[in-house]
């Protein structure tokens, strides 16, 4: 009995080493740093893998396949982390251009879409594009900063469905850079953010005092942001090609309810609103109304007009 227990263990054991036999192919990965930088839109970014046989051991060697990990999210929602402040930002890794084909761990490979393979002979080099997109987000990006992930990209022997050998790995550093970035929207009151709206015209018509109109300015910002106006004439409507003050109409201006003097704002231009962090996807809304002074028979007929200037600037 201590002999048939003996065969039995040693047989165990000869099968169990045959299994984790190493190819020893001599592959080498090249695995580029793949950096992709944000702005107001989102699209794909691509590059590129390769790999290399530097040796010749036979058909064991012959056929691979790349496997890809899913890096710190632990999932196939593959994310990356702003390391200042956790933030994070989703992505994903592509076989193909149209954004199919997530690219895979091994033991979740399960169609040739989803890894690289293919036939190598020794001192062959292979190269593969890859795709990155971001989740969508929008037309406001994420805060601001630099988002981080490492995958590793991981060579076997054999094919997916048939694996001879693990062959090594190497790590791929992905950086995500997400822009400062405001905008302006100048819309009807009570209207939506639309980055295409930038200007606006009020007409009031024949002037008559106290008359008024108003709009809505909407602030989309990713950093934080400072809204700040001029006035080219300092708050007040002139006559076109005149002069003095039979020429000019004075009129007030409202931001949010609260009266903003424009009196030097033409080489000072004055804050009118402020914020911190990411806006809302609507943006902020700061509700403008203009309120025409006294027009009375002393003014001199004609076209009385004056340009507002509105900017925003990032500030954290």
């Amino acid at each position: 009995m201590k002999w048939t227990k003996v065969f039995f263990l040693f047989f165990i054991t000869i099968t169990m080493s045959s299994e984790m036999v190493m190819a020893n192919c001599g592959y080498s990965l090249d695995t580029p740093t793949l950096s992709y930088r944000v702005s107001d839109y989102n699209s794909t970014s691509q590059s590129t893998v390769s790999i290399t046989r530097n040796k010749d051991n036979g058909n064991p060697c012959s056929l691979f396949f790349l496997a890809f990990t899913k890096g710190g999210a632990g999932s196939y929602n593959r994310r990356a982390t702003n390391l200042s402040n956790g933030n994070t930002i989703y992505y994903n890794i592509y076989k193909n251009s149209n954004s199919t084909g997530i690219l895979k761990e091994s033991s979740d490979i399960s169609s040739p879409d989803e890894t690289f393979f293919g036939t190598i002979n020794k001192d062959q080099t292979n190269y593969y594009t890859y795709y990155m997109t971001l989740a969508p987000f929008g037309s406001i990006p994420p805060a601001a900063g630099t988002y981080v992930d490492n995958i590793q990209v991981q060579a076997y022997a054999g094919t997916y469905t048939k694996i001879n050998s693990v062959e090594g790995h190497r790590d791929m550093n992905i950086y995500i850079v997400v822009s400062k970035f405001t905008s302006i929207s100048l819309v009807d009151s009570g209207g939506t953010y639309d980055p295409a709206q930038t200007s606006k015209t009020l007409d009031f018509g024949e002037l008559t005092t106290g008359e008024e109109l108003g709009f809505d300015v909407r602030v989309a910002s990713n950093a934080g942001y400072r809204l700040k106006i001029s006035s080219s004439n300092n708050g007040h409507l002139k006559l076109i090609g005149a002069s003095g003050s039979k020429s000019q109409i004075d009129y007030s201006f409202y931001s949010n309810g609260t009266q903003v003097g424009l009196g030097n704002s033409s080489s000072s231009p004055v804050t009118i609103a402020s914020g911190s962090g990411v806006t809302p996807a609507q943006g902020v809304k700061v509700p403008i109304r203009v309120v025409i002074g006294t027009v009375d028979n002393t003014k001199v007929p004609g076209t009385y007009q004056d340009y507002i200037t509105l900017t925003t600037i990032s500030t954290d």
